[in-house]
């Protein structure tokens, strides 16, 4: 079986090869034909945008003649392409064996990522052709490639997401590449953004987690360490046809986090050191609140071991994870809390995680979504967070046929929607809090300033533009039901954007990361005898000590009682 599946892994590779027939190289660059839009689409730097650009156009003999802007083009003739701007067409006439094809070569400052193959839920041999701007002709290269994710990857969708690992041909082993001056690696992820009427969330948001979070604490001991993904939008066509714009990206994996490989060799052979987690499904123990005690071998309730793979060396790892929420859950006193949750968790890491997913809102990352690792429990079982699938953030629905707008409201406060049990410690935890309106107001001076944080996603959005790529992202993809039947339009989308974090972040500096004065329950700064029956009321079981957002807790011991209301009233008769 496995012969049968590389030889038809080689015929499919032969014919991506063959389709050079259809395939122009101009001025060096690949223009593969686009063959849902009859298009001929090449990749070359930016600076050739907005000049004329004179190139040596070759084809070979499958192409008998060819016409560009009703001028002929022999092979190895030079043509000037005038004018170079995103969208703009040069018409194309081209005798293909006794048919006339006519059609548009259009340039763009995007990689273009060819997929050949027949994919689906599992691994199946394809080729994949990488053309990058700035680089030679490229050729088709052997790999496996599957659909990925979770709610985008169900029935019925059309804008799939894509894991590959290129493969040397001649044996099926790993073949790493490099894209873009990222990691030489053969594992990369092509990610649709299907639901994301920006297409971009993921993508800027995971640079922004990169930019902004301090290193995992095993940094400066470990070299090349990075907590997060990097990426590249890219043009991508499907066995021919054009499926839009990318994130081509880096995993989540051992060797971004540098995680301690478990060893190889005799006398401790498979002796695991460095472990990955995947929260990926909500769930209690997910959210670190009445785990469930049952472990399987790579699940639990939730939780996915990544790392080490259980297939390759039949051992697994759970007990780091396993006492860190176990803390997190029975920790029944804020001094616990304060004296242990850094030896459970790297604090500095936590508190960017809380700040960036408050920001952002990033609904869909307060407790799923979210990697765990631990560097080498043997020396050290403290775990740090990594972000992953960003794309439910900054007033994003959970779905495109969903409109509930008070849960994508800037306006909303974050207990009302992060119930995971650490990050909601760090707000409601005075000693933790504290350190966080340090952290957000330091973080509030760069990356996270109003106006630099509209810049990153506006300066992602003119490059998609000016390169013409929102454009047939729109023409592609506008009205399909993936976005359930709406129309997809980028530039609206930047506008609502632009206004929820500009009320987004405004609404963080005056309602939620501010100065807490000690006994003001009520947060009307003040402190007086409407404190008190607020505390009242909430020992009467009226309202939830929630709904003041850790200010009930005066005295610090995480109950609400008369202890409380007598701090409060020793307050007032202080001042």
């Amino acid at each position: 079986m496995k012969n049968k599946q590389f030889l038809s892994a080689l015929a499919i590779l032969l014919t991506a090869m063959a389709s050079w027939g259809q395939t122009f190289n101009i001025g060096g660059h690949r223009a593969p034909l686009d063959t849902l839009n009859h298009v001929w689409l090449c990749s070359v730097p930016q600076s050739l945008f907005g000049s004329d650009f004179e190139a040596t156009v070759t084809y070979d003999d499958a192409i008998s003649g060819l016409m560009i802007d009703s001028t002929a083009v022999q092979s190895g003739d030079s043509f000037v392409f005038t004018g170079i701007e995103g969208g703009k067409l040069y018409a194309v006439e081209a005798m293909m064996g006794d048919s006339l094809y006519t059609g548009n070569i259009t340039f763009t400052w995007l990689p273009v990522v060819e997929l050949t193959g027949n994919f689906g839920y599992n691994y199946s041999y394809g080729s994949v052709t990488v053309s990058e701007p700035d680089s030679a002709y490229a050729e088709p290269m052997f790999a496996k490639v599957k659909w990925r994710g979770g709610a985008t990857n169900q029935n019925g969708r059309n804008k799939r997401n894509y894991h590959i690992k290129f493969l040397h041909e001649e044996d099926t082993t790993k073949d790493n590449h490099r894209f873009f001056g990222l990691r030489h690696d053969n594992s990369w992820i092509l990610d649709a953004g299907q639901v994301d009427f920006l297409r971009i969330r993921n993508r800027i948001n995971a640079d922004l987690w990169l930019d902004m979070a301090r290193k995992p604490w095993y940094a400066d001991s470990v070299a090349n360490v990075r907590n997060g993904s990097r990426g590249h939008m890219v043009e991508v066509l499907l066995n021919g046809a054009y499926v839009g714009i990318y994130d081509m990206c880096e995993p989540i994996d051992r060797k971004q986090l540098k995680l301690e490989r478990y060893e190889t060799t005799s006398p401790n052979r498979h002796l695991i050191h460095g472990v990955l987690w995947k929260a990926d499904t909500w769930t209690t123990t997910v959210n670190m609140s009445n785990p469930k005690k049952a472990l399987g071998v790579t699940t639990w309730d939730g939780f996915v071991i990544k790392y080490p793979d259980y297939s390759e060396i039949y051992a697994y790892h759970w007990g780091s994870l396993y006492n860190a929420v176990w803390f997190a859950n029975g920790a029944d006193t804020n001094f616990a809390r304060r004296d242990s949750m850094g030896y459970y968790f790297d604090l500095p890491v936590l508190q960017d995680y809380y700040i960036f997913l408050v920001s952002l809102q990033a609904l869909d990352n307060e407790c799923i979504n979210i990697y765990y690792s631990v560097q080498d429990f043997r020396k050290n079982t403290r775990i740090t967070m990594t972000p992953w699938d960003l794309d439910i953030s900054l007033g994003q629905n959970y779905a495109p046929g969903v409109n509930l707008p008070d849960m994508v409201s800037p306006e909303r406060y974050p207990s009302g929607w992060i119930s995971h049990v650490p990050m909601a410690d760090m707000f409601e935890v005075k000693w933790y809090y504290n350190q966080l309106l340090a952290r957000y107001r330091e973080l509030r001076e760069t990356y996270l300033n109003t106006d630099s944080l509209v810049d990153r996603f506006r300066t992602a959005i003119n490059e998609l533009e000016m390169s013409g790529a929102a454009a047939r992202e729109e023409a592609r993809w506008s009205g399909d039901s993936d976005l359930a039947g709406k129309t997809l339009d980028l530039s609206a989308e930047m506008d609502y954007v632009e206004d929820w974090i500009r009320r987004r972040m405004a609404y963080l500096d005056e309602f939620v990361f501010i100065p807490r004065i000690e006994g003001d329950v009520n947060k009307d700064g003040e402190v007086n005898i409407a404190d008190v029956n607020c505390l009242i009321d909430v020992i009467l079981g009226y309202v939830e000590a929630s709904e003041f957002h850790g200010r009930a807790y005066v005295n610090d011991d995480y109950e609400v009682n008369i202890a409380d209301v007598n701090a409060v009233i020793d307050i007032i008769l202080r001042n």
